[in-house]
């Protein structure tokens, strides 16, 4: 949806190619820093501090003493360090604030200018920036008021965007226009102690043909760059209570339906950045409605972490609880729903009462339970169903078989879904990894078409895509305190490792390998539980004959890795054969639902993607010389032998596959492929 709305504006405005986004590259902080030690530092340097609920407030340092309208308006991020002053914006690093306190302890000063943490700012990019808020003001200035248009054209720009139960007067209270030549509502940010015009965000709406309503966002600054709180202009210091929505349009329908404050996050369920935390600190009560999907329900328990568990509720997500502007549609009563949420925390035991609503929960929503399916993999959904959060997969194949290859596809296809995806890739370099990414996202050759280059790297910037900075051997705990850095900042769902064995080399070399395998497979496991973030982790094979195809028993180490996975694939190679559809992938663990199976793939070299075969080459299958009857008496011969392990079935079924496979596809081209 992004993406498109990103496109659909371009056209009208003609906007310059924007810089890299510099977070797309995760580094873990020089020196990590708890909570306990910022305290410490605090204390020695006898400066007073308020223990917040995600933040410590202190003073603020960029603000004369005499002139301090609010004593401590300076918040520091407790799991960070990371800073940010509410009077002056200044933002910055714990290592900056520790800078500037050290600079005015030793020349004896009661506050320093902001200015310190910009001189290393770059002219260009600043001048982006100032030449970025013209065309906000433009775009602003241009676009008109609901209440200042004529009634008719009004309400057919209402009936668009289904927001006719939204007064004229909460739109103008919200500062919510219409900019005409592309029939888009504009939502303004406001921000800064003068709640000055910091950006704006573009929504337009388009009718499907089943006459659903979907939605294309465009902002300005760039998405990465825009940190709106929608509403936040509208609340009083005085306020105790929130409702944070994951759109802006719900935002209104509390608004309005309840008087109750409320702010709109700017992206979605998504992600929360901690850079917004300290603006709503103040806040006693926080309650979650951020939709009406299992999806909502799963990133309204993800934030209320970083928000401090105590303090939030959530609305959790049902027929008679939709969406907050679906609700009010239904002129349903939104304040009985926000009244009737659900405390966040919970206790370590509980019974069948409490688990209750999330059985039927998820006994209703059995698809979206499900996870995010595959859109390049169809054949993988019907085997796995989705991809989960929380999950452990185990990924395996041959040495060149092109395990990096496949995997980087797998993660792409659901980060161009909105799964915010962290690579960890120590075999190779992230450059090669990027450049193999890029071109299965272009699903061409670029090096043939350079022209078109800039045109997919800037559409490939707006994935929610981040890369670890390490390169081969690494500790398995600077490897895990990066991951959580990560989930933290980014709100990561994936994080991919290629691969295990680089993690290895870094442990104690007198403890047995097996036992150090088998405790990082313990680690990420923890992890993935512990941080609701599925992890698929690349192991190699042990080595075995060219002519035998891997099994579970052939992922290196112990059984553990196996055990502790939920699911496990296999990509399997006919190493001596040459022809296209000698790879295909096996699911030999599903611990969702049971459902085990392989399926052919064939390679295409100049996109380096993988795909399916069309279905009408199945008709080839006779010309193996069998009759289809006799393939069939075989395959049921199989399936009704009992008494052997599932293993020997699955072995019985992926020899019938492959079987048909290499017939469905003859050898009329050789096939070669880069790991």
């Amino acid at each position: 949806m992004k993406g498109e709305g990103v496109d659909f504006f371009l056209t009208y405005n003609g906007l310059k190619t924007y810089k890299k986004d510099t977070n797309s590259i995760v580094e873990f902080p020089k020196s990590p820093i708890t909570v306990t030690e910022i305290k410490q530092y605090l204390r020695s340097k006898d400066i007073p501090f308020h223990d917040g609920y995600s933040c410590l407030h202190i003073p603020s340092v960029f603000i004369d003493p005499s002139s301090r309208s609010n004593s401590f308006s300076l918040f520091i991020d407790k799991t960070t360090g990371q800073f940010l002053c509410k009077d002056t914006l200044a933002e910055g690093s714990w290592e900056d604030l520790q800078d500037c306190l050290e600079v005015m302890q030793k020349e004896g000063r009661n506050s320093i200018s902001p200015s310190v943490l910009l001189m290393d700012a770059e002219s260009v990019e600043e001048e982006d920036k100032r030449s970025e808020l013209r065309e906000v003001q433009g775009i602003w200035t241009s676009s008109v008021f609901f209440a200042d248009l004529p009634d008719d054209e009004a309400q057919l720009i209402k009936t668009m965007f289904q927001i006719t139960k939204i007064s004229d007067a909460t739109l103008k209270k919200f500062g919510v226009k219409l900019f005409k030549p592309t029939k888009s509502l504009v939502f303004p940010w406001f921000g800064g102690p003068d709640s000055s015009l910091k950006g704006i965000k573009l929504l337009s709406a388009q009718r499907t043909d089943n006459d659903k309503v979907t939605y294309n966002e465009a902002t300005f600054p760039k998405f990465s760059s825009y940190y709106s709180l929608f509403g936040l202009s509208l609340i009083s210091r005085k306020d105790s209570e929130v409702v944070l929505t994951g759109h802006e349009l719900d935002c209104l329908a509390v608004s309005q339906a309840t008087g109750l404050p409320s702010v709109a996050l700017p992206r979605g369920v998504s992600c929360l950045p901690p850079i917004l935390l300290p603006y709503l600190e103040q806040f006693k009560r926080v309650t979650l409605w951020l939709g009406g999907d299992i999806r909502s329900w799963e990133a309204s328990k993800i934030f209320s972490r970083k928000l401090a568990m105590k303090r939030c509720s959530l609305v959790r997500p049902g027929e008679f609880q939709p969406q907050p502007l679906e609700a009010l549609i239904q002129d349903k009563n939104l304040g009985r729903i926000i009244k009737g949420s659900i405390p966040a925390s919970h206790k370590s035991i509980v019974s069948f009462k409490q688990l209750r609503e999330d059985v039927f929960g998820e006994l209703v929503n059995t698809d979206q339970v499900a996870g995010v399916k595959w859109a390049r993999f169809p054949e993988l959904n019907r085997i796995l169903k989705g991809h989960r959060k929380g999950e452990l997969t185990v990924f395996t194949g041959p040495t060149g078989s092109g395990k990096t290859t496949f995997i980087s596809e797998l993660a792409l296809d659901l980060c161009m879904q909105g799964v915010n995806t962290l690579w960890g890739s120590f075999e190779i370099n992230n450059v090669r990894l990027a450049k193999i990414m890029l071109t299965q996202f272009a699903m061409q050759r670029l090096e043939d078409d350079l022209e078109k280059y800039d045109f997919w790297a800037d559409k490939f910037e707006e994935l929610p895509l981040y890369f670890m900075t390490f390169h081969g051997q690494q500790n398995i705990k600077t490897v895990l305190d990066t991951m959580q850095h990560a989930v933290y900042l980014y709100d990561i769902n994936h994080v991919i490792i290629d691969n295990l064995q680089f993690m290895m080399g870094q442990e104690n070399l007198s403890v047995d390998k097996f036992a150090v395998q088998d405790h990082i497979i313990g680690v990420f496991r923890k992890f993935a539980t512990n941080s609701s973030c599925h992890v698929t982790l690349i192991i190699h094979p042990r080595k075995e004959e060219d002519d035998r195809e891997l099994q579970t028993a052939s992922i290196f180490g112990s059984a553990k890795a196996s055990q502790e996975a939920d699911n496990v694939l296999i990509l399997q190679e006919k190493k001596l054969v040459t022809c296209p559809g000698r790879r295909s992938l096996q699911v030999t663990k599903n611990r969702f639902d049971g459902d085990v199976g392989i399926f052919p793939l064939d390679f295409i070299k100049a996109s380096l993607t993988f795909s399916t075969p069309i279905r009408g080459k199945l008709k080839l299958r006779k010309a193996s010389g069998k009759s289809e009857s006799g393939e069939e008496v075989q395959v049921k011969a199989a399936a009704s032998k009992k008494g052997e392990a599932k293993e020997g079935k699955a072995e019985k079924v992926t020899k019938t596959a492959k079987t048909q496979q290499t017939v469905k596809n003859p050898a009329n081209e050789k096939e070669t492929i880069q790991k």
